[in-house]
């Protein structure tokens, strides 16, 4: 029976390792479908490039903590102060809906937004301003080596 037991804790164990907090899974997915069934009114002259998602860690060393965003690529005519407006005060799940653009010097240096603006770059083949619109949010990394860097 001890044995039994220690079999499941190892594997309990290696899961962990390889696949990571489940709950981080869990709340991620959550915020993917708030972020998908929020009725977010975007300028009609925007268009959507695609969704984005990211579960991991900051590039800061040491702030154990995971962060989960979720956003969407989307190109428009409009200045960036026109698309700034026009997200002026929407929350999505609670959490403010954020605008960052991919040309702009705005973006903070840590991720997911590095990854983001180098994806970001290469997805208007036109003149148009491209920028995502997002939501982010932090939790403790629980040990799940995804979320330490």
């Amino acid at each position: 029976m001890v044995m039994v037991f220690i079999i499941i804790l190892l594997v309990v164990f290696f899961l962990w390792i390889v696949y990571g907090t489940p709950i981080h899974d869990f709340r991620l997915w959550i915020l993917e479908r708030q972020f998908t069934h929020t009725d977010i009114h975007h300028p009609i002259e925007s268009i959507s490039l695609g969704r984005k998602s990211y579960l991991g860690g900051p590039s800061t060393h040491g702030d154990r903590v995971c962060i989960y965003a979720v956003g969407e690529a989307r190109s428009t005519s409009l200045g960036e102060n026109d698309i700034r407006q026009a997200y002026q005060n929407i929350t999505v799940a609670g959490l403010p809906l954020k605008v960052f653009f991919a040309d702009g010097n705005d973006w903070p240096y840590e991720l997911p937004f590095v990854i983001w603006q180098e994806e970001l770059w290469g997805m208007s083949p036109t003149e148009n301003t491209v920028y995502m619109v997002y939501i982010a949010s932090k939790y403790h990394f629980l040990g799940d080596l995804r979320c330490d860097d």
